[in-house]
């Protein structure tokens, strides 16, 4: 007896794209994957192009973009005019000043490490107490 189904299932779906079935249960939720079909027992059947909007919304995701700008990737993402361009490009330049400027505190973060790294191995050398350890036992974490 073989089944007589419309479309594929969650599982199906969630192995083909590498993904988890909850993952595809929050992208329904976020409005990122539409509603599938049911079947009668009450199953999803999804379609096989949703498999390629699950792989977009990765890519997308891979590339730091948040929820809302695949969401508007995804409505306009048929269009092809030059607004739509426009918009996409927009969305790209916000998300390249996000990660310039966290490529900025990353760095200055490297730094300080690189400077509590030098003071370590100094102490190191002279068979001294750390003095990282003592600064944060004596002025606290955090504090500068």
């Amino acid at each position: 007896m073989g089944r007589m189904l419309e479309g594929i299932t969650i599982g199906e779906l969630a192995q083909a794209c590498e993904v988890s079935r909850d993952t595809l249960r929050f992208y329904e939720r976020e409005r990122l994957l539409p509603a599938p079909k049911r079947s009668a027992a009450g199953y999803r059947l999804y379609r096989q192009e949703d498999a390629s909007r699950v792989r977009f919304v990765r890519r997308a995701q891979a590339l730091g973009l948040t929820l809302d700008d695949i969401r508007e990737l995804l409505q306009v993402r048929s269009l092809k005019t030059p607004e739509q361009c426009r918009r996409v490009a927009a969305r790209l330049e916000t998300r390249v000043a996000a990660v310039d400027e966290r490529i900025g505190e990353l760095e200055a973060f490297r730094e300080e490490l690189l400077r509590s790294l030098k003071r370590c191995e100094r102490a190191i050398s002279r068979q001294e107490c750390c003095p990282v350890v003592v600064d944060l036992g004596a002025n606290g974490v955090g504090k500068e």
